[in-house]
């Protein structure tokens, strides 16, 4: 079975930086780099490297930095069939790195604005046994995808990340994957709009979902109406909310972080990709772990990303 990663690919511009600077402000950069980018080809890059058969399916830019992307893809080992020229310019995220590893990020959509759900080839679709989605392309692509997906009984998994500002509808969605800031604010929403099965839990109890989710007080992965939450703390590790069930904590890695870009994506891809690969989620999110705190410990998003990777 595979893995089907449908989203976004970009070219990254990486700036490493001592601090970030202030509105008006001027400052140099220590160093540049441009790299193949962007949400999803991150995650689709992910999942190969961890041993999933990994499909992208996407819109690069009808222009030298599309071609480059493609190439660099498939040199990561991601199926890139699906991966197709739009009419506009390859998608750009500008990142600035500062030197504790924290980073900004600002992206420019370019040709994943055209993605559609049409581009999913349903052959793609019929096959895999995980769509992975995230939101650095049309949230209406993303949503018929995810419907198209579960009605073909297909799992599909959202990172839900860059959070859109209108709500975003989960009914099609298995599994959500989001950092805990994002997590709080899905939970926010569907308690405003009574959203999945929150009802006899007081307002207080999800201010933050992680201490009552500790205490057994709540249950976020029901509240947003998913089977599965997975919660992404840095170099905390992870939480894993399973609706109805205990929440399972995944201890995190420590190392020496240089630059955290692209980490978030390269827990998704592995998670799902060994997910894919027949693994507990409890094995693929200790996995995913791995993976992203290695990711870290260099420059880069995609381009840091282990490429001798043991999954044992």
């Amino acid at each position: 079975m595979t893995l089907l990663v449908v989203g976004s690919v970009n070219r990254d511009i990486t700036a490493q930086l001592t601090e970030f600077p202030q509105p008006g402000e001027t400052v140099l950069a220590h160093a540049a780099e441009t790299a193949t980018g962007g949400k999803s080809a991150n995650q689709a890059v992910a999942a190969a490297l961890v041993g999933a058969e990994s499909h992208l399916v996407a819109r690069c830019g009808a222009d030298a930095a599309g071609t480059e992307a493609v190439a660099s893809l498939l040199e990561a080992g991601v199926q890139a069939e699906a991966v197709t020229p739009g009419r506009g310019a390859q998608g750009t995220a500008f990142i600035t790195v500062r030197a504790d590893g924290e980073n900004t990020i600002v992206v420019v959509p370019g040709a994943n604005a055209e993605l559609s759900a049409d581009d999913c080839p349903p052959a793609l679709l019929d096959q895999a046994e995980w769509v992975l989605l995230s939101l650095e392309v049309p949230l209406e692509a993303v949503l018929e995808t995810a419907a198209r997906a579960h009605a073909t009984g297909t799992k599909v998994a959202l990172n839900a990340s860059p959070l859109p500002t209108e709500a975003v509808d989960l009914r099609n969605v298995d599994m959500v994957i989001v950092n805990e800031g994002e997590a709080q604010h899905l939970l926010e929403r569907a308690a405003q709009v009574g959203g999945g099965h929150r009802a006899e839990h007081p307002a207080e109890s999800r201010t933050d979902y992680s201490e009552p989710a500790r205490s057994g007080l709540a249950d976020p992965a029901a509240q947003l109406g998913v089977e599965t939450l997975i919660v992404t703390r840095g170099g905390e590790g992870a939480l894993l909310h399973r609706s109805g069930q205990p929440a399972v904590d995944v201890p995190g890695v420590p190392v020496k972080a240089v630059d955290t870009s692209g980490c978030g994506d390269a827990f998704a891809g592995a998670l799902v990709g060994r997910l894919t690969c027949g693994d507990s989620l409890e094995t693929a999110a200790a996995t995913a772990s791995r993976f992203a705190a290695d990711a870290a410990t260099r420059f880069g998003a995609q381009s840091s990303y282990p490429r001798d990777f043991s999954v044992r």
